[in-house]
């Protein structure tokens, strides 16, 4: 059952980035086993010398890539990535990263023992902390604080930007349109929903669904850390450019797919659910994103 849950995830995502065709390839799903699916050869997929299902690379970078469904929706303009970034209203992706300082996390939390239960103790304290938090102006107008959800002991954590409207009712990240993009993301990897954890960079929602700003991102840096700290994932994966910012992996050039390090953990940016939503086109370099991710899962620890 877990394997035709899999498959039948993965087939949704492959359907959603690039249709069907012939030939069919054999796709690897976590845990050593194997599905044949249809490949659309026009959309230029191809196998790997290792086996794995590689999609065509993407039209370019990101220039909207926050979890924010309430932003204008951009025109596309292929001819430039400046015009298509001024569009959007919004900055080239290309520019520096100096307008988002990376926030002094200060000294790193004590690491937490691989223990189950002395890692649920440590997030259910920092869970606590964080309902408790008044740090920033972002507290006054939630109305519940947003920590995380998915597995602890995963190998992967997902950090998106920050909750919206519905994380903010709810009190649980990705569980509008963006989430439930990102659930099938996570099960064309061959994961349950529910396998993986994923958390924000901040822990409350900021008014009118914009972009944290940068010390409200520091505000809740320790939180973050401490979640990664505690538990110890083998990769984490940066959903947008906030998220890859507030990690430092931001400094010009192209972003995302590139991997980079934040406190010693690896660390896979790539786009954010809410943006493919709104420009479908970049489904397939992010699909790419992933499986540089499943590869080096599969990779000794």
């Amino acid at each position: 059952m877990q394997l035709r849950a899999a498959a039948r995830a993965y087939l949704e995502w492959e359907a959603e980035v690039s249709g069907f065709g012939i030939p069919r390839a054999i796709v690897p799903i976590p845990g050593n086993v194997s599905v044949s699916v249809p490949i659309a050869e026009t959309a230029g997929l191809a196998l790997t010398g290792s086996g794995l299902l590689e999609i065509g690379h993407g039209h370019g970078h990101d220039y909207g890539q926050s979890e924010r469904s309430d932003r204008r929706p951009a025109a596309h303009d292929p001819a430039s990535a400046d015009a298509h970034a001024r569009a959007r209203g919004e900055e080239n992706v290309l520019g520096s990263a100096s307008a988002v300082p990376v926030p002094d996390l200060g000294t790193p939390p004590p690491s937490t023992p691989r223990d189950p239960e002395a890692k649920r103790i440590r997030l259910l304290a920092l869970d606590q902390e964080v309902r408790a938090c008044t740090r920033c102006e972002l507290a006054r107008g939630r109305t519940h604080t947003v920590f995380a959800r998915g597995n602890p002991e995963s190998a992967v954590v997902f950090v998106g930007e920050g909750p919206g409207q519905e994380e903010d009712r709810v009190g649980q990240p990705f569980v509008g349109a963006a989430g439930q993009l990102l659930d099938k993301m996570v099960g064309a990897m061959g994961f349950a929903r529910d396998d993986v954890y994923i958390c924000n960079v901040v822990k409350c929602r900021p008014p009118g669904n914009r972009t944290p700003l940068p010390a409200e991102a520091q505000a809740c840096s320790s939180y973050l850390l401490g979640q990664l700290e505690a538990i110890r994932p083998r990769v984490v994966v940066a959903l947008g450019r906030c998220a890859a910012e507030n990690m430092g992996l931001v400094a010009g050039g192209g972003w995302r797919g590139h991997w980079g390090k934040f406190r010693g953990f690896d660390v896979m940016p790539t786009y954010h659910p809410a943006f493919l939503l709104r420009s479908p086109e970049y489904k397939r370099p992010v699909w790419e994103d992933l499986q540089k991710v499943m590869s080096k899962l599969k990779q000794p620890g």
